[in-house]
């Protein structure tokens, strides 16, 4: 029994060892739009040109750990910016490389309404919760306030009319305030993160694109990660604990 025990334990271990307790690695890539700040990849202190340039509008990382995606900002993911009635948008992903976003990237001669994005995790942020769509090319997409001539920022969120798109899955996620640039590696004073947001609807091994974006387009937030593939390894020695288990408990209904 404590064999077994200790091999499933250590089994379930190396899983979790997997996606950890940080945010995970920094998927940032360029957002194609121009930057004022500093960095473009990294996105700190950026905000789109012509824009307020100031940490409450400053999205500035999209995270990956294992199969969970983040977001970190200055940007208060929860409420918008004091004094403002701008809302945060959903979570775009793209999983064959045609989404269009920014004014630096070259736009297909028809662009579809869904911007070339396959899937949209659709946020409720005063809940915590979230449903993923499958997105068609014809889905009905809110966009962005073209007035402020922020329309590369798009797609902005998906709109409450659903009934041509399918629910993949679903999940909930949590929103953290009030963090120290050590905590997340960013300048700035203050960030504000939400994290656990679930990608394993998309299959192993899926490299993906990531977009968001508040209803001003005040900065556009892009990322670009793969979606892990287990490790034979650790699915191996996570099986033979199990199977020790199975095996034990065999054993003593046998001895009864």
């Amino acid at each position: 029994m404590k064999v077994a025990m200790t091999i499933f334990l250590v089994a379930i271990l190396g899983v979790f060892s997997l996606t950890g307790s940080s945010f995970g690695s920094n998927i940032t890539i360029y957002d194609g739009r121009g930057y004022s700040g500093t960095g473009q990849g990294g996105e700190d202190g950026e905000t789109e040109p012509g824009m307020i340039n100031s940490q409450v509008w400053d999205l500035e990382a999209f995270l990956l750990n294992g199969n969970k995606l983040s977001m970190v900002g200055g940007w208060n993911f929860k409420t918008g910016a004091p004094g403002y009635s701008y809302e945060s948008g959903d979570i775009f992903i793209d999983t064959n490389g045609d989404a269009w976003y920014g004014k630096d990237v070259v736009a297909p001669a028809v662009l579809p309404s869904n911007y070339g994005y396959e899937y949209v995790l659709d946020v409720e942020w005063a809940s915590g919760t979230y449903k993923v769509y499958s997105l068609g090319a014809t889905s009905n997409l809110v966009q962005v306030l073209e007035s402020y001539n922020q329309i590369e920022s798009n797609p902005w969120r998906l709109s409450p009319s659903l009934e041509n798109e399918i629910v993949v899955a679903s999940g909930s996620f949590v929103f953290e305030q009030g963090l120290t640039d050590a905590a997340v590696g960013f300048l700035g004073g203050s960030h504000y993160s939400v994290s656990g947001f679930d990608l394993s609807f998309l299959n192993p091994g899926t490299t993906f694109i990531a977009h968001f974006t508040m209803g001003c387009g005040n900065d556009n937030l892009i990322g670009q990660g793969t979606t892990p593939v287990p490790e034979p390894a650790t699915m191996l020695l996570l099986g033979t604990g199990l199977i020790g288990l199975a095996g034990f408990g065999r054993k003593k209904l046998l001895e009864k």
